[in-house]
């Protein structure tokens, strides 16, 4: 078991049990892709993995779930910027480029493959450098391939889009809440 995740392990909505985890049995150490997927899913790209897996979600989740049902969406999808999974920030390990080259390559393969051209950016602030330096070589294929980012709120005062569980701000979750990121 890893000791950098969180023990709460809540249920998944019903009907919203993923049928994608990549990679498809529990890792304890990393994640690339989960989700339940659709003709029309929401794909939403968050910081790092924390406790979710095939059989139990987390917060973050959920909430991705919740908003993919308000905005009419069949399915959702959730990837990260750094696939390794500790449920605080500041308990990752040193930056692994092999580990992110596998994470870009699996969740370009995944929207080129699903003819996905905009994801919601959910990934909030990051410091520690591993989240930094992943996001920053995800970002660079997205423009490389013309795949859009959003956010349902203002971006932080550090210029992030907003995690889905910040609740400090408002988020717009909504076709016309979106607001893109320039990349």
């Amino acid at each position: 078991m890893n000791d950098k995740v969180t023990k709460v392990r809540p249920a998944y909505p019903l009907g919203e049990e993923p049928n994608l985890c990549i990679p498809e049995k529990y890792n304890a150490y990393h994640r690339f892709l989960l989700g339940r997927l659709g003709t029309n899913p929401l794909v939403a790209i968050c910081m790092n993995p924390s406790a979710a897996n095939e059989d139990y979600s987390d917060r973050t989740i959920n909430r991705i779930i919740n908003a993919s049902k308000k905005l009419g969406c069949d399915g959702w999808v959730v990837a990260n910027v750094y696939p390794e999974r500790a449920t605080n920030a500041s308990d990752l390990d040193e930056f692994n480029s092999e580990l992110v080259d596998e994470n870009v390559r699996i969740i370009m393969d995944f929207l080129i493959q699903n003819k996905i051209t905009e994801v919601w950016g959910a990934w909030g602030n990051l410091v520690h450098p591993s989240l930094v330096q992943g996001r920053d070589t995800l970002l660079s294929f997205f423009k490389e391939s013309g795949i859009r980012v959003y956010s349902f709120a203002p971006l932080t005062k550090w210029g992030q889009p907003v995690h889905p569980l910040n609740r400090s701000v408002k988020q717009n979750i909504s076709e016309n809440g979106k607001i893109y990121l320039t990349i």
